[in-house]
Protein backbone atom coordinates (compact mmCIF):
# COMPACT_ATOMS: atom_id res chain seq x y z
CA UNK A 1 0.00 0.00 0.00
CA UNK A 2 1.40 3.31 -0.77
CA UNK A 3 1.45 6.68 1.58
CA UNK A 4 -0.43 9.08 -0.19
CA UNK A 5 -0.32 13.08 0.10
CA UNK A 6 -2.49 15.63 -1.59
CA UNK A 7 -0.63 19.37 -1.94
CA UNK A 8 -2.84 22.04 -2.57
CA UNK A 9 -1.47 24.73 -3.93
CA UNK A 10 -2.45 28.34 -5.48
CA UNK A 11 -1.05 28.15 -9.08
CA UNK A 12 -0.78 25.61 -11.30
CA UNK A 13 2.64 24.10 -10.29
CA UNK A 14 5.43 22.84 -12.62
CA UNK A 15 5.99 18.98 -11.77
CA UNK A 16 8.71 18.64 -13.40
CA UNK A 17 10.72 22.33 -12.39
CA UNK A 18 10.07 21.31 -8.42
CA UNK A 19 11.20 17.85 -9.45
CA UNK A 20 14.42 19.42 -11.44
CA UNK A 21 15.12 21.66 -8.54
CA UNK A 22 15.22 19.14 -5.60
CA UNK A 23 17.84 17.06 -7.88
CA UNK A 24 19.77 20.17 -8.44
CA UNK A 25 19.81 20.40 -4.59
CA UNK A 26 21.40 16.91 -4.39
CA UNK A 27 18.73 14.65 -4.18
CA UNK A 28 19.27 11.76 -5.96
CA UNK A 29 16.66 10.78 -8.59
CA UNK A 30 15.64 10.28 -11.91
CA UNK A 31 12.72 11.84 -13.31
CA UNK A 32 10.56 9.98 -15.65
CA UNK A 33 6.96 11.28 -17.32
CA UNK A 34 4.66 8.78 -18.04
CA UNK A 35 2.25 8.81 -21.29
CA UNK A 36 -1.06 9.08 -19.02
CA UNK A 37 0.39 12.34 -17.48
CA UNK A 38 1.89 10.70 -14.21
CA UNK A 39 5.47 12.05 -13.47
CA UNK A 40 7.71 9.47 -11.25
CA UNK A 41 10.67 9.65 -9.66
CA UNK A 42 13.80 7.01 -9.48
CA UNK A 43 16.15 6.26 -6.94
CA UNK A 44 19.98 5.69 -8.22
CA UNK A 45 19.51 2.21 -8.46
CA UNK A 46 16.34 2.40 -10.97
CA UNK A 47 13.22 1.37 -8.19
CA UNK A 48 10.16 3.58 -8.45
CA UNK A 49 9.90 5.93 -5.13
CA UNK A 50 6.66 8.36 -5.89
CA UNK A 51 4.39 8.86 -8.72
CA UNK A 52 3.45 12.18 -9.09
CA UNK A 53 -0.40 12.77 -10.91
CA UNK A 54 -1.27 15.39 -12.97
CA UNK A 55 -2.59 18.19 -11.13
CA UNK A 56 -6.50 18.99 -11.59
CA UNK A 57 -7.60 22.49 -9.89
CA UNK A 58 -10.32 22.00 -7.89
CA UNK A 59 -12.56 25.48 -8.15
CA UNK A 60 -15.60 24.13 -5.44
CA UNK A 61 -14.83 24.81 -2.04
CA UNK A 62 -17.62 21.66 -1.43
CA UNK A 63 -15.23 19.03 -3.10
CA UNK A 64 -12.38 20.25 -0.52
CA UNK A 65 -14.50 19.67 2.23
CA UNK A 66 -16.05 16.14 0.90
CA UNK A 67 -12.52 14.84 0.01
CA UNK A 68 -10.50 16.06 2.87
CA UNK A 69 -12.82 16.90 5.72
CA UNK A 70 -14.20 20.64 6.83
CA UNK A 71 -11.55 20.88 9.32
CA UNK A 72 -9.05 20.97 6.57
CA UNK A 73 -11.14 22.33 3.82
CA UNK A 74 -11.33 25.78 6.11
CA UNK A 75 -7.65 26.47 5.81
CA UNK A 76 -7.88 25.91 1.65
CA UNK A 77 -10.14 28.14 -0.66
CA UNK A 78 -10.94 26.87 -3.90
CA UNK A 79 -9.91 27.53 -6.72
CA UNK A 80 -6.66 25.42 -5.63
CA UNK A 81 -4.55 22.98 -7.51
CA UNK A 82 -5.25 19.53 -6.42
CA UNK A 83 -1.44 17.56 -6.78
CA UNK A 84 -1.87 13.87 -5.50
CA UNK A 85 1.99 12.59 -4.57
CA UNK A 86 2.37 8.63 -4.16
CA UNK A 87 5.21 6.74 -2.12
CA UNK A 88 6.11 3.74 -2.46
CA UNK A 89 5.43 1.43 0.59
CA UNK A 90 8.09 -0.63 0.82
CA UNK A 91 10.99 2.20 0.40
CA UNK A 92 11.09 3.97 3.34
CA UNK A 93 13.03 6.40 1.64
CA UNK A 94 9.92 6.70 -1.03
CA UNK A 95 8.03 8.78 2.01
CA UNK A 96 10.71 11.05 2.90
CA UNK A 97 11.13 12.42 -1.09
CA UNK A 98 7.47 12.43 -1.48
CA UNK A 99 6.91 14.58 1.54
CA UNK A 100 9.97 16.63 0.28
CA UNK A 101 8.16 17.49 -2.72
CA UNK A 102 5.05 18.12 -1.86
CA UNK A 103 6.04 20.71 0.73
CA UNK A 104 8.53 22.02 -1.69
CA UNK A 105 5.36 22.60 -4.21
CA UNK A 106 3.91 24.60 -1.07
CA UNK A 107 7.31 26.54 -0.12
CA UNK A 108 7.04 28.28 -4.09
CA UNK A 109 3.49 28.47 -4.17
CA UNK A 110 1.78 29.10 -1.70
CA UNK A 111 -0.70 25.83 -0.22
CA UNK A 112 -0.83 23.41 2.24
CA UNK A 113 -0.37 19.52 2.48
CA UNK A 114 -2.50 17.10 3.64
CA UNK A 115 -2.26 15.03 5.86
CA UNK A 116 -1.47 17.59 8.59
CA UNK A 117 -0.89 20.07 6.69
CA UNK A 118 1.55 21.97 8.98
CA UNK A 119 2.84 24.52 6.24
CA UNK A 120 0.18 26.72 4.87
CA UNK A 121 2.91 28.56 3.88
CA UNK A 122 2.99 32.03 1.62
CA UNK A 123 4.07 31.36 -1.77
CA UNK A 124 7.53 32.43 -2.17
CA UNK A 125 7.82 32.71 -5.89
CA UNK A 126 6.60 36.14 -7.79
CA UNK A 127 4.82 33.93 -10.08
CA UNK A 128 2.98 32.29 -7.74
CA UNK A 129 0.86 35.47 -6.23
CA UNK A 130 -1.13 38.27 -7.28
CA UNK A 131 -0.74 41.63 -5.62
CA UNK A 132 -3.09 43.02 -8.26
CA UNK A 133 -6.47 44.12 -6.67
CA UNK A 134 -8.75 41.38 -7.13
CA UNK A 135 -6.07 38.52 -7.31
CA UNK A 136 -5.21 35.66 -4.84
CA UNK A 137 -3.37 36.56 -1.93
CA UNK A 138 -2.29 34.84 0.94
CA UNK A 139 -3.96 36.31 4.50
CA UNK A 140 -4.39 34.98 7.53
CA UNK A 141 -3.55 31.66 7.33
CA UNK A 142 -5.63 30.38 4.69
CA UNK A 143 -5.02 30.69 1.12
CA UNK A 144 -7.62 32.78 -1.09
Amino acid sequence: MSSDLVALVRRRPDVHAIADGMIAMGEPLELRAEDLGATHLYDADGRLLVSIEEPVQVAVQGEIGRLLGPEFAARAVAPVWWVDVRAVADLPEATRVARRFADSLVHWLGGTVYPDGAADAPARSWRASESQAGGAAYQDGVIG
